[in-house]
């Protein structure tokens, strides 16, 4: 009896010459009908994106994880980097890879139950040599179960900052480099809303410096300013002190993980900031607007949103073009941080994402935008630029975590939208 059923059920998969192929859900049988073979203008169309998460990304680190599974490597690694009662200690090596940018190592640690049961430090430094230097610690002490108060200070010196012009017409020729010391401290208050949603307010004082920079072949800015090539930036070479009061709102729908992925979500912020023993004040304030869908239920997400962030002077004084807004980095990914700076800038994202594994996603996305001038002064159709980059990057609510991603930005669209500028960035990123 077993035998015959197994032959039958062999004869019906490969199809009887002798009958038509039931119709069991009664919608058709689309497979056969003349037009299928309009479904391969989206498979050649999508597969070099299949050919990518394919064998570039699920199945080499599909055998990543089954070797580290077996082996047992999470547990090995939990052991050598956390420590205390309970674990409640952290503390990780981390490095920083981007393209573009002087490398950095350094390390993390992450102390829960530090001084009180309540109380949490964060602590991260980063160098490569005094030419790049960044140390921060942030205290935190949780009041209630939605309340939070913080302390955080930084220190940051880098020789390596880009900067191309202002506005949207610059051009790469005009590639140049300058140096920056920013110390900050500030004290803060988190109020947690319902879901993933939070009001934030922030109150501190920062001091900005200006130190010699050169980095990667560029020139130095002051020497673009000697040539006569650019022109020196509004506050160049100009130190200043500023207090600042920062309020933030973030609205968010989407659930923590294992929930589907999906939901609308918003960001609104305002800042003004004033100079310290100078005329000089200034606010800035922008925000993001966005959505996600979950495709399947399991977090393979495809979101889309809109940025836009503005600084608007208080006074008659010209805001320190330090203070502008930037289009690289998060908002246009395959730039690096500093690419396009502006009095404005604006950028429309079409991301997905999804699981790899438990901790791991990976990410593709396409970014429009620019950086502009007032209030989005020149924006137009011809001057957008376009960024798309792919890789992984971690899942986790920690404040640091990992990142690999490969990015392309174009100029724009008015002069041809050429490539011109190729992104690799692999390390550790830094979130608080």
């Amino acid at each position: 009896m077993l035998v015959m059923v197994l032959a039958l059920a062999g004869r019906v998969a490969r199809g009887d010459p002798r009958r038509a192929v039931p119709d069991y859900d009664g919608r058709g049988n689309r497979d056969v009908d003349g037009d299928s073979w309009l479904l391969w203008i989206p498979r050649v169309v999508l597969s070099p994106l299949y050919v990518v998460n394919e064998y570039v990304l699920r199945r080499p680190l599909g055998a990543l994880v089954r070797h580290a599974e077996r082996e047992r490597w999470a547990e090995t690694v939990a052991g050598l980097f956390t420590f205390g009662e309970d674990d409640r200690n952290l503390i990780v090596p981390t490095v920083l890879y981007d393209f573009g940018l002087l490398p950095c190592v350094g390390f993390y640690y992450a102390g829960d139950g530090v001084f009180s049961d309540r109380n949490a430090l964060r602590l991260h430094a980063a160098t490569w040599g005094k030419r790049w230097i960044n140390a921060t610690a942030v205290d935190r002490y949780t009041v209630d179960r939605s309340t939070r108060v913080q302390a955080r200070l930084e220190f940051r010196r880098a020789e390596d900052n880009l900067f191309f012009g202002l506005g949207p017409d610059t051009v790469s020729d005009a590639r140049s480099r300058y140096g920056l010391e920013r110390s900050e401290g500030s004290v803060a208050i988190r109020r947690a809303l319902p879901i993933a949603s939070r009001l934030d307010a922030e109150l501190g004082a920062h001091r900005i410096g200006f130190v010699e920079g050169e980095c990667c072949g560029d020139p130095a800015l002051d020497t673009r300013i000697a040539r006569g090539e650019l022109a020196p930036p509004p506050g160049y070479r100009m130190p200043y002190t500023a207090a600042f009061a920062e309020l933030r709102l973030t609205l968010d729908q989407r659930r923590p993980r294992p929930a589907p992925g999906g939901g609308s979500y918003g960001d609104v912020h305002v800042r003004p900031d004033l100079e310290l023993g100078g005329g000089r004040a200034w606010i800035q304030y922008g925000g993001v607007l966005g959505a996600a869908l979950d495709l399947t239920g399991h977090r393979r997400t495809l979101r889309a949103q809109l940025a836009l962030d503005f600084v608007d002077a208080i006074t008659a004084d010209p805001i320190p073009f330090t203070e502008y807004p930037v289009a690289g980095g998060g908002l246009m990914p395959g730039f690096v941080a500093g690419w396009m700076t502006g009095r404005s800038v604006g950028a429309l994202q079409l991301a997905y994402a999804w699981p790899l594994w438990l901790w791991v996603d990976g990410q593709m996305r396409l970014s429009v935008g620019n950086a502009f001038g007032e209030h989005l002064d020149g924006l137009e159709p011809r001057a957008l630029r376009l960024s798309w980059d792919f890789g992984l990057t971690t899942a986790t609510a920690r404040d640091q975590g990992f990142e690999f991603l490969v990015g392309l930005g174009s100029e724009p669209l008015g002069r041809g939208a050429g490539i011109t500028s190729v992104r690799v960035a692999l390390g550790t990123r830094h979130g608080f």
